[in-house]
């Protein structure tokens, strides 16, 4: 499908073909057209065509065929990171989209501004983090969040929403879906700079240990069950760490993370592993694990009821010999490609 766009759009953005296995954390995915979004002007022109938007490419699986629409990703003008003064003990952080969480952790703990050191080691940007209300087994960002700006689906121009109005939950925003995040203001309160890089440290230390953060991943598969039914602790009751199809394995390191240590894994392959996990889930102990990883154009399994898992796989017949001819396939696209 090819992507038109006006003279003026592609003057002032950058339009290109890409293999987003080059761009997501998990390295797999299809080819896309990619436009890297750098003029306001055109954001209602990017909205007009059929897209998805793309942000670190964490927590995100792409099917192995690719995706039709444009991919759009914000640019170095919705990157901006800006500390204002201090009023009363407290200090308001406006952050755009595209900037790296893990540089707005690491400003706000050099500026003493408590709150986002609690992060530490999320792999995200500011606006993927903002939609997904990206967090730890402590925190997430909307907490110090007091307003966001956002281009509402239907809508032509952004605008601001205050925090109250945002009813954000469990990694949820919960705005409709397609709604855009430009960028938030953060309400911060002080902090002493040696505690707060000490506490960044101590989590992000605690995460090499805990995570298999070498290894390319979309980061945890699913939403914990419930506060206290972690999703890793389930599956590894369960006697699936470890499990391999293809090129994709359940981490023995954490068995919430599939990773693709060869970097040959399909997405044919992390999905039977997905399906292997929410079957045995719902067959043994009756519960429904839902995946927190984002999907684009991937088998329906992984997002339908675990009790009509059995029927969907033998319809389809997804084996390994099966995802091995796909893999097979897709690495001869990647050599056409190269």
């Amino acid at each position: 499908m090819t992507i038109m766009f006006t003279s003026g759009f592609l003057s002032r953005n950058v339009v290109r073909e890409v293999r987003l296995a080059d761009l997501t954390t998990v390295r797999i995915g299809g080819p896309a057209t990619l436009v890297s979004l750098e003029s306001r002007q055109d954001l209602a022109e990017a909205m007009d065509r059929p897209h998805r938007w793309l942000g670190k490419g964490a927590n995100l699986l792409v099917g192995d065929a690719g995706v039709s629409e444009a991919v759009l990703k914000l640019g170095k003008t919705f990157a901006g990171i800006e500390l204002g003064a201090q009023q009363a003990g407290r200090t308001r952080v406006r952050a755009g989209a595209a900037a790296e969480l893990a540089e707005l952790v690491s400003l706000c703990v050099k500026a003493g501004l408590a709150g986002p050191e609690g992060l530490a080691g999320v792999p995200a940007t500011i606006g993927g983090a903002l939609r997904m209300n990206a967090g730890t087994a402590t925190c997430w960002l909307l907490e110090w969040v007091a307003q966001v700006e956002v281009l509402l689906p239907g809508e032509a121009t952004p605008r601001w929403l205050d925090r109250a109005a945002i009813p954000a939950s469990y990694r949820s925003c919960g705005l409709p879906a397609g709604t855009l995040f430009l960028g938030c203001e953060l309400d911060l309160a002080t902090g002493e700079p040696e505690l707060l890089r000490a506490t960044a440290a101590q989590l992000k230390g605690r995460k090499a240990a805990s995570q298999p953060l070498a290894q390319p991943s979309f980061g945890c598969t699913f939403k914990n069950p419930s506060p206290t039914l972690p999703a890793g602790r389930l599956i590894d009751e369960l006697g699936l760490k470890g499990q391999r199809v293809g090129g994709a394995l359940i981490s023995p390191v954490h068995a919430n993370f599939i990773v693709n240590p060869d970097r040959n894994a399909t997405c044919a392959d992390v999905v039977e592993l997905i399906r292997r996990m929410r079957a045995k889930a719902w067959n043994d102990r009756g519960v429904v694990l839902t995946c927190e990883v984002e999907t684009w154009h991937v088998d329906a399994c992984v997002h339908a009821h675990p009790r009509d898992l059995e029927g969907m796989n033998q319809e389809k017949a997804v084996h390994h010999g099966g995802t091995e001819a796909r893999r097979e396939e897709i690495q001869r696209g990647k050599g056409l490609r190269a």
